[in-house]
Parts: structure tokens; C-alpha cells; sequence
């Protein structure tokens, strides 16, 4: 039992009981989000200049998630040829033959579609419904960059610092 209170024993106790809480956290954040995706960070400029990268978007699947989707929406997309989900904005909803809602989306700094921007699965030309994970309810500018920064921090720096014209997070592309 003395091994259990050694100061390497309490010490990786301690780092286990903080990662716990966290993945505890995240997964009360999906069950009151009803997405597996309650926030995701942007990581690009394909929506600025209403969100930048480092911005964390909170997304949201409530129980009226079954209404209709309209024209400025902003939809979580999965995609499974994509490792992330992706959020651009609603510009299009059309209907197929079977009364499917259809979903036309194209990032707002973007200058082409997203079918034609081949981010849909497959070539389609637009998304279903089912492939909409929530709906973006709030954002937290910013804080972000801290994920950035531990996924890749060499890159994160060299985009961050190389720009001649203007420094800071509005550069990563």
C-alpha cells in the first residue's frame, strides 16, 4: 500500500482525475446539446467577418431541431470523408423527389459554393438533413487559439508571426 502513496503515484492520480473531469465535461456538453459537436473552433477565414479563426462556435441540436431550415442558418455538417464537421452558411434549401430537405451552404468569405467547393461528400450537390449535426447558437471569439496552439504549436506560431503586412490570428488561413 505504500506504493499507492508514492508522490509519482499521487501526482499521476491527480493528471488522471483532472482528464477525467474534462471528458466528463465535454460529455455533459453533449447531452445537453443533443450533437456530438457542442463546440467547435474555427480554423479557417471562410466565415469571416462574422466569425475568425481561434472563434468558438456553440452548437446547439434542440428538440425543435426538426423545423425547417432557412435561408441564413448556420448548420454543423459532418462529413465522413472530412476528418471535422465544418459550419457554413445556409444560402439555399431545396426539396428532392421524396420531400427531403435539401441544404445549399457556402462559407461568407468564400466566393464559390460549397458543391462547387467540392466540400459535400461524394460530389454531392447538396447536404441532406441527416447530415446536419446542430445549429450554431452562440460563439466565444478567441479562446480558440488555445486549441490551435496545442494541436499544432510550431505552425500555429510560424502563421501567426510570418505575415508582413499584419500580425495576428486573422492571417491563419
Amino acid at each position: 500500500m505504500s506504493f499507492l502513496r508514492s508522490p509519482l503515484v499521487q501526482h499521476l492520480l491527480g493528471i488522471l482525475q483532472v482528464v477525467s473531469a474534462c471528458f466528463m465535461a465535454w460529455k455533459g456538453a453533449c447531452l445537453l446539446s443533443g450533437t456530438p459537436y457542442p463546440a467547435v473552433v474555427v480554423i479557417t477565414n471562410s466565415m469571416a467577418p462574422a466569425f475568425d479563426p481561434g472563434d468558438i462556435l456553440l452548437v446547439h441540436r434542440h428538440p425543435a431541431h426538426d423545423r425547417r431550415v432557412r435561408v441564413g442558418d448556420l448548420p454543423v455538417i459532418l462529413n465522413p470523408d472530412r476528418p471535422f464537421p465544418f459550419i457554413h452558411r445556409v444560402i439555399g434549401v431545396f426539396y428532392d423527389d421524396n420531400q427531403e430537405e435539401m441544404v445549399l451552404t457556402k462559407g461568407d468569405n468564400n466566393e464559390l459554393n460549397d458543391s462547387v467547393g467540392m466540400m459535400y461528400p461524394g460530389g454531392q450537390e447538396y447536404i441532406s438533413r441527416r447530415e446536419i449535426a446542430g445549429f450554431v447558437r452562440g460563439y466565444v471569439p478567441l479562446l480558440g487559439w488555445v486549441v490551435i496552439f496545442l494541436q499544432d504549436p510550431i505552425r500555429t506560431m510560424e502563421r501567426l508571426l510570418s505575415s508582413d503586412d499584419e500580425l495576428g490570428p486573422n492571417n491563419f488561413i
